[in-house]
């Protein structure tokens, strides 16, 4: 008891003299004259149909797109001064009311001033409204208000006015419009009347319940349909509608100020007051949130407020131009809120919800509170709390400690009873260079320290272990540390890899490359998300790599400094450039940049922790982010694009669609922009030129496109923009026109030219067959005469030419037969590809002594006609005869692809004939002969040689080898050589006879062709080739004439 009460007493001293905080500051994007503003006093805001944000300022009117402002004035045709009030029509015509009476009108791209009526307005114009009938509304301070109803081309408009005899004061402040339709115009002295159409008459307003005001200075209708009232002394009145309840906000309920100057609302009803002195406020259930210089406002004084189709908050101010809100989700802890230094590098939260803050100066404590503010406390090495002030690493364990890790001063143990760190000496003894990189409890009792030289594992009462390399760690140098779900601890090692830590074991998880872990988070899928450095982001599954992100989709680094999982299991990634937020419902990533709130930009590594409200803190190189809950503001809007300019031949156009354009008029820029205020770095375009363009171009940042030279033809440009959640427009903006073309391509012009063409063609032809028909009756007479004595001729020349080109082919192949008739000679050529055959008859000179020379020629010729008939059947050019010898070569005079498969078919053919030859000659009784075959295959040269007798030849080594195959052969025996075989082996079964030795040429490999394959056999005994085999050679014979 003695104890906790000294800790309470120790703690309520050291809180006592903390340093009371906002502890947050509130991210509020400004634009101002440093941007293009034409001035820091914004009078009204208002966002048209496009997107496009229109402000008007005490110098002018200006646009803003989310990255340029751009000003419009006198030049653009603008009444002068400033411009005072906005409104858009339902025609969507921009109306701008102008300090000192003018008033402007923007039909398209084009501005002018009007003139109202006889006696215009000289005063400030305060406000422009359209009433249910679609007549346009003018107040003014000083000159009542005007009604106009139709705006000429041209020239004064016709405008009635309203003044005191109509029952409205000549000084308005405002006009509002009412959820009804109906126009309420609130008066300088208060009062506030309401135009009644009916009766043609402005009436006093006065809800039921309403008090007695004085000073109001604007009033606004939310979706409720409550109406507020703001008053310059007696702050915000609100009436409810539905039950006449008052409720008055102001100083003593926490109002800001008793000035309030505006009103609006936001996407979950709040209603959002702007003061003149103290910022703004905003009223919610549970009390009001106020915002001003000290949390994130650029000015105290405020004018306007609007909200856009995103659901960012428009804040005009009086001095600090415009400031845009994007929600409460971002929300920073600087110096300027008394963090003791900026660059934050480890976050932990402790059970009391304390956040603790580990920088380059020390550890700063955050104890926030409800509404915001909190108090802060410093621990440095300054103060005497520590001896570093290099913080690295802060960890929370079971007894309620904190560990303290540092740069260069190893590591402390934080006792909370005693509010200072104490030196762990065993386990300070084994952290290499006192530097500490990473931190990490397990059971109760239980630490793990990375560092620089391995793992260290700490438990109560034990001596600390370390772990290496040759424990199974992947590396040396810890980067980050991480217990899942199920106790397993993920060790990431630079440049090493990721190892797995389990009941006090190590492993290294081999993914096939080499990466640098950074960082680990677990999803609600219980997958493991592992950043690296360069690498994106891998999500692995039983340590199998399932998924890996990188900047191609989506990321905005692919430098992972943080990983963390918050309560809707979505992945938040902070990188060197910004953050992003991974959504596993459509499994897609929303980028955030310093415009959308994230200003820290870089991430420091492993600086990240879940908050028990829900808040995610990430320390940063500019202080802590805190990104909390989406409340709302988290659904996407698919964002709005419109064509912004049009540049033809460098001069300007109005970008309206389906227009004609002269065929010199083919340079074209076109010019387009999607406003996205939520995150105008995130928003990219695609685009497409139906007529030019076969599909949409990549994606990319311009926001314009050059045609430099269009042709005549018809087109339609479309663009389509997409934002940082990944949506696309939901409708591309579209921009049709034409070219036409030059009068010489024009339709007409080619008609007439067709139809004169075809008339003089016409007429030309219907002369020249007059004077033909007279000619030609000559002619014929002539050439009949003429005609029977050349046929005869002719007939005569055929014949003989005929019968000499058949004694010629007989001898030489045609092309060389054409070459020698054409030219009087024929050139010698060499062909790779050969398949000689040589056959010669066994006995022949024994039988020849027995024979007449009658006899023994008549002999050969039946041979080798049968010969003659099968090599012109595969295609197989005949050479010579020399006495009983036979030689073909298949491949020439043209090439064959098969030429050594056709010639062992031919080769087959023939012994198999000379067989048929012997049976039916020893049948008769007569003596025969038989035959040997060899082939070979090679390169030889072919050609005609000499002047008279000539003879088409082969040579070469081939020639030869092809010689000794059939030397070195047997009766009846197909002999093919090696080389051959390698040809043909796929076809035919043979028989390897070794190497056997042929005259002049030493050892030989020789084959004996038994048969052909059974599967390229048509017969059972494979000397006929099947129609498959046929085809493979490119022969088409029919079958039953191979049989």
């Amino acid at each position: 008891m003695l104890r906790k009460t000294a800790r309470f007493l120790l703690i309520s001293l050291l809180v006592a003299a903390a340093t009371t905080s906002q502890a947050q500051r509130y991210f509020f994007e400004n634009v101002a004259v440093r941007d293009g503003l034409p001035a820091s006093k914004v009078y009204a805001l208002l966002q048209d149909s496009t997107g496009l944000l229109w402000i008007g300022t005490e110098a002018g009117l200006a646009n803003y797109d989310g990255n340029r402002v751009r000003a419009f004035g006198a030049s653009d045709l603008l009444a002068p001064n400033g411009a005072r009030s906005l409104f858009l029509d339902k025609e969507e015509r921009l109306w701008v009311g102008h300090l000192g009476g003018g008033v402007s009108l923007r039909e398209g791209n084009r501005f002018r001033a009007l003139q109202l009526g006889t006696t215009p307005p000289a005063k400030d114009i305060t406000g422009i409204a359209q009433d249910v009938r679609g007549d346009i509304w003018v107040s003014s301070f000083g000159d009542g208000a005007y009604r106009i109803s139709n705006v000429p081309d041209e020239g004064p408009v016709e405008a009635g006015r309203f003044d005191e005899k109509d029952g409205l004061s000549l000084r308005i402040t405002g006009i509002t419009t009412l959820n009804d339709g109906r126009l309420l115009f609130l008066e300088a002295n208060g009062d506030m009347k309401v135009w009644v159409p009916e009766k043609s008459k402005f009436v006093p307003f006065k809800p039921k319940g309403l008090p007695m005001l004085m000073g109001v200075t604007t009033v606004f209708q939310d979706s409720r349909d409550g109406l507020w009232i703001g008053t310059q002394s007696n702050g915000a009145v609100h009436v409810d509608s539905r039950t006449g309840n008052v409720v008055t906000y102001d100083i003593a309920s926490a109002l800001p100020s008793n000035f309030v100057m505006c009103f609006s609302e936001d996407e979950q009803g709040r209603i959002w007051v702007g003061t003149w002195d103290n910022g703004l406020a905003r009223i919610e259930k549970n009390g009001i949130r106020r915002f001003n210089t000290g949390n994130g406002t650029h000015s105290q004084r405020m004018r306007c407020i609007a909200r856009d189709r995103e659901g960012n908050m428009l804040i005009g101010t009086h001095d600090a131009g415009l400031e845009i809100y994007k929600g409460d989700r971002f929300r920073s802890f600087t110096e300027e809120d008394h963090l003791v230094d900026k660059q934050v590098w480890a976050i932990t939260e402790t059970r009391d919800g304390h956040l603790w803050f580990g920088t380059n100066g020390g550890i700063t404590i955050l104890v926030p509170e409800a509404n915001g503010a909190g108090t802060v406390r410093h621990l440095t090495m300054q103060g005497g709390q520590l001896t570093s002030n290099h913080v690295r690493a802060l960890v929370e364990d079971a007894r309620g400690h904190i560990w303290i890790g540092t740069e260069d001063g190893g590591l402390f143990d934080f006792d909370p009873n005693t509010f200072r760190p104490s030196n762990s000496l065993e386990v300070a003894g084994s952290i290499a260079e006192n530097k500490v990189t990473a931190l990490a409890v397990g059971n109760r009792g239980e630490l793990w320290v990375g560092t620089i030289n391995g793992l260290v594992h700490s438990v109560d009462g034990m001596i600390p272990t370390v772990m290496h390399v040759s424990d199974g760690l992947a590396g040396e140098h810890i980067a980050a540390l991480y217990r899942d779900s199920k106790g397993v601890l993920w060790v990431g090692s630079s440049s090493g890899g990721v190892s797995l830590v389990e009941k006090g074991k190590a492993k290294a998880l081999d993914l096939g490359f080499a990466y640098s872990p950074t960082c680990f988070a677990e999803d609600g899928q219980g997958r493991m998300w592992v950043g690296t450095e360069g690498r994106g982001v891998l999500v692995l599954k039983d340590g199998q790599q399932v998924a890996k992100y990188g900047m191609e989709e989506g990321l905005i680094s692919n430098s992972i400094r943080a990983l963390v999982a918050d309560k809707a299991k979505h992945i938040w990634i902070g990188t060197n450039r910004g953050l992003n937020e991974w959504q596993p419902e459509k499994d897609q990533f929303i980028r955030y940049s310093a415009r959308s709130g994230f200003t820290g930009i870089e991430t420091k590594p492993n600086s990240v922790a879940l908050a028990k409200n829900g808040d995610l803190w990430f320390g940063t190189a500019n202080g802590a982010i805190a990104v909390g809950p989406p409340e709302g503001m988290n659904e996407a809007v698919p964002p709005t694009v419109a064509i912004r300019g049009l540049k033809v031949n460098l001069e300007d156009r109005s970008p309206k669609s389906n227009f004609e354009l002269d065929h010199t008029e083919s340079n074209m820029r076109i010019e387009y922009s999607s406003v996205s205020l939520s995150d105008p770095g995130a928003v990219r375009y695609q685009y497409f030129l139906d007529g030019l363009d076969k599909t949409w171009q990549p994606l990319t940042e311009e926001t314009g496109v050059h045609y430099p030279s269009l042709p005549a033809g018809h087109y339609e440009f479309k663009v389509k923009a997409v934002g940082r959640s990944g949506m696309f427009s939901a409708e591309p903006a579209v921009l049709s026109f034409t070219i036409l073309p030059p009068w010489y391509l024009s339709w007409w012009f080619l008609t007439i030219v067709a139809i004169v063409l075809v008339t003089g063609t016409i007429s030309y032809v219907k002369v020249r067959e007059r004077q033909l028909k007279l000619r030609n009756q000559i002619l014929e007479r002539r050439v009949d005469e003429r005609t029977a004595e050349v046929v005869a001729q002719s007939k005569e020349i055929d014949g003989q030419k005929a019968r000499i080109e058949e004694l010629l082919l007989n001898i030489l192949p045609k092309s060389v037969s054409d070459e020698l008739r054409d030219t009087g000679k024929a050139t010698a050529r060499r062909y790779n590809d050969v398949t000689v055959m040589f056959t010669d008859m066994k006995g022949f000179t024994t039988m020849a002594e027995k024979m007449t020379p009658e006899q023994l020629v008549a002999e050969l010729d039946e041979c080798f006609v049968r010969f003659d008939h099968i090599t012109a059947r595969y295609g197989i050019e005949k050479i010579k005869t020399i006495g009983d010898s036979y030689m073909c070569a298949c491949g020439l005079p043209s090439p064959v692809k098969h030429h050594a498969l056709r010639a062992v078919l031919a080769a087959i053919d023939v012994r198999e004939e000379m067989e048929r030859w012997h049976n039916e000659r020893k049948d008769s009784g007569k003596d025969s002969w038989v035959l040997r075959i060899g082939l070979h295959s090679g390169p030889v040269v072919a050609g005609v040689v000499g002047k008279s007798k000539f003879a088409y030849d082969i040579w070469g080594d081939t020639v030869n080898t092809a010689s000794r195959m059939e030397s070195s052969g047997a009766p009846r025996e197909v002999n093919i050589s090696g080389t051959t075989y390698e040809l043909v082996k796929g076809h035919f079964v043979c028989d390897h006879r070794g190497q056997v030795e042929a005259k002049n040429k030493g050892k030989i490999d020789m084959y004996f062709v038994r048969r052909i394959k059974p599967e390229f056999s048509l017969d059972k005994n494979g000397f006929v080739p099947n129609e498959r085999f046929l085809e493979e050679v490119g022969l088409s014979m029919e079958l039953e004439n191979m049989a």
